[in-house]
């Protein structure tokens, strides 16, 4: 990818959504979970390989059950064409953040209705995707699975959803930031590249890279690397001298911090069951919980230094001026929660990379959905089938359904 050329940037108008409100999102082990006695890994399970059936199945994981499109569009039919778009994206189907905060900022309508009046595509920028090197969420290593695909199945009908409102459609720009946070979560460079690659391939194959673009956040960082090393180095300095420099509140922190000890890699440490159980279902102490969250709190001050360093170049209206900023936790300030897939902050909670993917059927609606959830609490389990890709790896798991 070229580096872009960043723009002009009025500071005055800039919304922080980077440092504001959730940095790092809820991943914690240590509740909801009842952890297995035994190593569940070892337990006998039924195992297919994905069939073309599974494509409905996927499709439907994908569908915005609780957004009646025909309703929507009559009811909104009268209004002008880029309040109808906004509508649609402020809509709680799509939006988990505060709507009525969303609609009374003015920023984003606007930059909607410009949009809209030049007949450009209305432009969503999302930082996204990121490797979870964590053994009890994924078993194995990072490779897009099912939870990928219907993430982005979802996003290309939001999009297609806009395109039948307003013809140049919308685009989502999703900034990948596997390599960038690589340092804090511990994660090789390697396999952070080869899951964007995959991922990439992911969107072809689906056909919808004409409105999911796919850029790398430390590439398009790299074009300013003296003025991000220099913010980097500075905030990096300050939250290991003093985690709560920010104003940060001591609770939250705490809560930051385990949920960064379930996100950084583990694996490498090749812990067995009882270890890992020990480290993440309980508040335990000794060397190795210690240790665990030693590294914890060191890379939680590296992650919030590179977003805080990230956010002090205004890095959204640098290189993507008049986008819709989107994001994927809680706010404070007006920002678009993107639900990723339909259940998120529904029914399921963690990110598409923080597990795997469980697909059960709902009866309301006679469709199939998807939570995501540690692949370790499912595995194992009668009532799932694990189902694989050609190579092995695990693509979901289907809950099997009851005889009628």
């Amino acid at each position: 990818m070229k580096h872009t050329e960043p723009s002009k940037m009025h500071a005055s108008s800039y919304l922080d959504v980077g440092r504001d409100g959730e940095a790092i999102s809820d991943a914690r082990l240590s509740f909801d979970y009842t952890w297995p006695e035994e190593d569940p890994r070892e337990l006998p399970q039924r195992v297919r390989q994905l069939r073309p059936e599974d494509e409905q199945i996927v499709a439907e994981c994908a569908h915005i059950r609780r957004l009646d499109w025909e309703h929507f569009q009559t009811k909104t039919a009268d209004k002008p064409v880029y309040e109808r778009v906004f509508e649609l994206l402020n809509h709680r189907t799509i939006q988990f953040n505060s709507r009525s905060r969303y609609r009374e900022s003015g920023i984003w309508k606007e930059r909607v209705r410009t949009a809209c009046e030049k007949g450009e595509p209305v432009s969503i920028l999302l930082p996204v995707f990121c490797v979870i090197r964590n053994p009890v969420k994924r078993l194995q290593l990072t490779v897009p699975t099912i939870a990928e695909e219907v993430t982005l199945r979802n996003l290309a009908r939001i999009a297609e959803m806009v395109r039948e409102l307003y013809p140049a459609g919308a685009v989502f720009h999703l900034i990948t930031d596997s390599t960038f946070y690589g340092l804090p979560f511990g994660v090789t460079a390697v396999e952070a590249i080869r899951y964007v690659d995959l991922l990439q391939k992911m969107v072809d194959k689906l056909g919808c890279g004409d409105t999911i673009k796919l850029h790398d956040m430390a590439q398009i960082l790299s074009g300013r690397f003296e003025d991000f090393q220099k913010s980097f180095e500075h905030w990096s300095a300050r939250f290991h001298a003093d985690p709560l420099a920010d104003g940060l509140s001591q609770l939250s922190y705490e809560q930051w911090v385990a949920s960064m000890a379930a996100s950084i890699n583990t694996s490498k440490r090749q812990l067995d069951y009882r270890a890992m159980r020990e480290q993440f279902s309980t508040a335990h102490e000794g060397p190795a919980t210690e240790e665990l969250y030693q590294r914890a709190r060191t890379g939680l001050a590296e992650y919030r230094a590179l977003k805080a360093a990230a956010a002090d170049l205004q890095w959204e209206e640098a290189f993507f001026p008049n986008s819709l900023r989107a994001t994927i936790h809680t706010k404070g300030v007006p920002a678009l929660g993107l639900r990723l897939y339909p259940e998120y902050k529904l029914r399921s909670n963690l990110l598409p990379y923080h597990g795997i993917g469980v697909i059960r059927f709902g009866p309301k609606y006679q469709l199939h959905y998807m939570t995501v959830e540690p692949e370790m609490f499912v595995c194992g389990r009668e009532e799932f089938t694990r189902v694989t890709d050609e190579n092995g790896y695990t693509m979901y798991y289907l809950e099997d359904r009851p005889a009628a």
